[in-house]
């Protein structure tokens, strides 16, 4: 070889080096559970104006929504709860509800479901909660014209079990 050849291949040899690790790095952030990338983001910002006349339609219906979870048991789906109600705080019958929910740290795990009415004028269904925490729930009710979207943000706890009287666990 000669004299003065080496550093060619120095630099070819660190170039390599920098390709080698950027796979790896891309390889290990693609495979990340907690990476989410937003669907249609493309076509949700080229309908931006759209999108926010929709959302000045939901809040002229004056509907609000509260939303609350069931505690936890490992193993067993979790109720969802949400309360739809009107501006003068009388509930909203007869609507259709769905929910989408999504654990923060695992946003990319979208879990959708209808609500069906229960008896205490809320609507409920059943989700599958697999980590305590955070979570979204993004509420999209209509009846009849009116179409209602929010979003809220709620705590899921583990349940407690406790220990009844013959020694056995319950949740």
């Amino acid at each position: 070889m000669k004299p003065g050849s080496a550093w060619p291949i120095g630099i070819a040899g660190l170039l390599a080096a920098s390709v080698i690790a950027n796979l790896a790095l891309m390889r290990v952030a693609g495979s990340d559970p907690s990476m989410a990338i937003e669907p249609d983001y493309y076509k949700k910002a080229v309908a931006f104006d759209s999108t926010m006349a929709d959302e000045r339609r939901s809040n002229a219906t004056g509907w609000s929504a509260v939303t609350t979870l069931d505690a936890v048991v490992p193993g067993r789906s979790t109720r969802v709860h949400v309360r739809l109600s009107d501006s003068s705080g009388t509930s909203v019958p007869d609507a259709t509800v769905q929910v989408v929910a999504l654990f923060n740290a695992r946003a990319n795990d979208l879990q959708q479901v209808e609500l069906q009415r229960d008896a205490d004028d809320s609507y409920g269904g059943l989700l599958t909660i697999t980590h305590p925490g955070q979570w979204e729930v993004r509420v999209h009710a209509t009846r009849g014209g009116a179409v209602f979207r929010g979003t809220s943000r709620v705590e899921a706890v583990v349940a407690v079990a406790t220990v009844d009287s013959n020694g056995g666990a319950r949740p």
